[in-house]
């Protein structure tokens, strides 16, 4: 695995033209806003486009460049809408030195490649979702992989799965983990930084608060969530949860707490720009998802020190999450085994604190914000990738 290395002596970085796949609020997007917010902060400029209609991060997106343009995405692939699109981001793309496509948008990546410059991708999704997925994405590369510079995925597990379907990127393939920022110091401060979440939200000081965040959709399993919440109400009548996010899935999700018989102890929340103060007021965070290349939100919370409980059918975080190590992660959504994980810590408080601070170390030690910021700026200032 090729990781990054320290940086060459800085030369001056010329504009980069960050073509975005969407501008929502979702993991993918939360890390290209920090990356952005972090190298304009280093004198590298950026200015910004998406194919898809400017989602719940615009203000973010202005903020680092007022004049970021986003377009209607109409039609199979955006063929509708990519013929005033594609003059928008060519003559972005020529006018700077370098070409940053994040997201796999098929509009994206063409645009790139008719600006002539070189393409720094980034890969945020899994490979193997779908009995078709192979299939699609060897012909997603083979489209576009050769017309790219380097090609960056957030773990060595979604890198993997690349040279599977595509062995001849190898060379210009690099593993640049999401880099997060460490905010929890002592436990007496995490104790005094709950409480004042907690009232600011309006949550209740003396029960256990369980959460999650991310897309309502149906691979992200908030249904699983929803059982194992169940569970663990029955033996802890104190315990509330929150879902932070939005989705096609929320109807269903609504309906199937008030099934359970526990629509008055889950909270729905909506779209949160900033989840910091939800990842301070709850005890623990718990993640389902059937495929993800590495969920940001373990991590997040982790960040914050909420430990995580975790269920991923296929997917990378197992590259942060070690079981019974940094926190609790299953291969399978089996709701008792995560319910008695989060009860356990509810009980033993030593553990909880062990568990924080073992993922805290792994944080600062495999997923550090200077490593990932490091290999961006040294790409963008010197031209190629070069470790």
């Amino acid at each position: 695995m090729k990781t990054v290395q320290q940086v060459k002596t800085p030369t001056a970085a010329g504009p980069v033209a960050a073509f975005l796949q969407c501008t929502n609020l979702g993991g993918m997007e939360k890390v290209a806003y920090s990356l952005f917010e972090q190298l304009q902060n280093r004198g590298v400029e950026l200015r910004i486009t998406s194919a898809r209609t400017w989602g719940l991060g615009q203000s973010r997106i202005l903020k680092v460049d007022p004049h970021a343009v986003a377009f209607v995405y109409r039609g199979k692939f955006g063929w509708q809408s990519f013929p005033q699109f594609q003059r928008h981001a060519v003559s972005l793309g020529r006018q700077c030195q370098h070409v940053w496509v994040i997201g796999n948008c098929t509009s994206n990546l063409l645009a790139a490649r008719l600006s002539g410059k070189k393409t720094l991708f980034s890969h945020h999704y899994h490979h193997f979702e779908h009995k078709t997925s192979r299939a699609q994405w060897t012909a997603f590369y083979l489209a576009f992989g050769a017309g790219l510079d380097a090609i960056t995925y957030p773990t060595e597990f979604t890198r993997n799965e690349a040279l599977k379907i595509a062995p001849w990127l190898e060379p210009k393939t690099y593993v640049v983990r999401n880099g997060f920022e460490v905010n929890y110091t002592t436990e007496e401060k995490r104790l005094q930084n709950r409480c004042r979440a907690r009232a600011a939200l309006r949550m209740p000081q003396d029960c256990i608060l369980i959460g999650n965040g991310g897309w309502l959709i149906q691979r992200k399993r908030f249904d699983v969530f929803l059982q194992v919440a169940t569970k663990i109400s029955k033996r802890l009548p104190n315990a509330r949860f929150y879902i932070c996010g939005g989705g096609p899935e929320e109807s269903q999700l609504r309906s199937l707490a008030r099934e359970l018989g526990i629509l008055d102890k889950v909270h729905f929340e909506g779209w949160v720009e900033d989840m910091t103060p939800y990842y301070q007021a709850w005890d623990a965070l718990l993640f389902n998802s059937d495929f993800d290349a590495l969920g940001n939100t373990p991590l997040e919370a982790a960040s914050h020190g909420c430990v995580c409980v975790a269920s991923v059918l296929y997917g990378g975080l197992s590259e942060f999450i070690q079981d019974g190590h940094t926190g609790f992660l299953l291969n399978q959504h089996d709701s008792e085994k995560l319910a008695d994980a989060l009860i356990r810590l509810a009980l033993e408080p030593a553990l909880a604190l062990e568990m924080r601070q073992r993922a805290i170390k792994r944080l600062q030690q495999e997923f550090s914000n200077e490593a990932a910021l490091a290999f961006y700026e040294d790409y963008f200032r010197n031209g190629s990738a070069g470790y």
